[in-house]
C-alpha cells in the first residue's frame, strides 16, 4: 500500500495558506513529509509561514503572492509552480460576505464568486490535468455547511459553497477511475480570521467555533477515504437534517436565527 506521500507528493499547493484552515491544512501536510507550496497575498507573511514549516518539518517551501480574485494572480500560480509536481491540491482561500443582500456591495459580492468559484474552477481544472496525466493525485476543495443548506443574509456566499460541493461531489465521480481523489471539505463556524470580526456575534446562534487544526485533520484524514468531510458531530447532525427538511422550512428558520446574530445596522 502507497504511503500518503507516495500518493500525493511530492508537492502540495494550498491557497489562503497564511491564516485559518489553510495555514493548518499546511502543517498537517508537512508533518507527513509533503513539500508545501504556499499561495495567498502577503508576501511578508508567505516568507515567514514558509521559514517555519521549513525548519519545523524539514520539508521544502515555495511561496507564490497572488490575488486570486484577478485572473493575473491565478496565472501566477500556475506560471510559478509549472516546474514543481504537485500531487496534492488544498484550495482553502475564500472570502465572505454577509448582510441584506440588497444593502450589500456588488463588487465585493462579485469578489466572492471570483475567489470561491472561478479561482477554485480554474486552478482544480489546471492542475487536475497534470494529476490525471500521472495516474494520482488529491484535490481538497473547502465548501462550507452554508453550501448544504439557505443562509439567509450569506446568500451569495452559500451559493458559491453549495457550487464547490457539486462541483467537488461530480470531480470525484470523474476523477476516481483516473487515480485522482477528491474531497469536499464542509466545515461549520470555525474560529478563523473570516469569522472574527465580521459583524456577526456567533455566540447568539447555536453554533460554536472549532479550531482550524481539527478542521484541518478531518479533510486530511478524509482525502482518499470520503467524498464529503464534515468536521464535529453537531455539523454533521446539521448537515443531515438540512438533507431531509423543506427548503423552504430552512429558508425561514434560519433567517431568524441569523438576524439575531448579524449587527442591525446590516439588516
Amino acid at each position: 500500500m502507497k504511503t500518503f506521500k507516495e500518493k500525493y507528493g511530492p508537492w502540495a499547493l494550498v491557497t489562503g495558506a497564511t491564516s485559518g484552515i489553510g495555514e493548518a491544512i499546511t502543517h498537517e501536510l508537512a508533518a507527513k513529509g509533503i513539500n508545501v507550496i504556499l499561495v495567498a497575498r502577503k508576501l511578508d507573511e508567505l516568507e515567514l509561514k514558509a521559514a517555519a514549516l521549513k525548519t519545523k518539518y524539514q520539508i521544502e517551501t515555495q511561496i507564490v503572492s497572488a490575488d486570486l480574485s484577478t485572473e493575473g494572480g491565478i496565472d501566477n500560480v500556475k506560471t510559478s509552480t509549472k516546474e514543481l509536481t504537485v500531487g496534492l491540491l488544498a484550495l482553502a482561500a475564500g472570502l465572505e460576505v454577509n448582510g441584506a443582500f440588497e444593502k450589500n456591495d456588488l463588487e465585493k459580492e462579485k469578489k466572492v464568486i471570483s475567489i470561491n468559484i472561478n479561482a477554485t474552477l480554474q486552478l482544480a481544472h489546471y492542475f487536475s490535468k497534470k494529476m490525471v496525466q500521472a495516474g494520482k493525485g488529491g484535490i481538497i476543495l473547502v465548501a462550507s455547511l452554508s453550501g448544504h443548506m439557505p443562509n439567509p443574509y450569506f446568500a451569495n456566499y452559500a451559493g458559491t459553497k453549495a457550487y464547490v460541493l457539486n462541483f467537488g461531489a461530480s470531480l470525484y465521480g470523474e476523477l476516481k477511475p483516473k487515480g485522482v481523489d477528491v474531497t469536499v471539505l464542509s466545515p461549520g463556524l470555525t474560529n478563523t480570521p473570516m469569522t472574527k470580526d465580521n459583524g456577526v456575534d456567533w455566540s447568539k446562534t447555536p453554533m460554536q467555533a472549532m479550531p482550524p487544526q481539527m478542521v484541518a485533520q478531518t479533510a486530511v484524514n478524509a482525502l482518499g477515504k470520503k467524498l464529503v468531510a464534515i468536521p464535529g458531530l453537531k455539523n454533521k447532525i446539521m448537515a443531515a437534517m438540512a438533507k431531509h427538511s423543506p427548503l423552504m422550512m430552512q429558508a425561514i428558520m434560519n433567517e431568524k436565527m441569523m438576524k439575531k446574530a448579524i449587527s442591525a445596522n446590516k439588516l
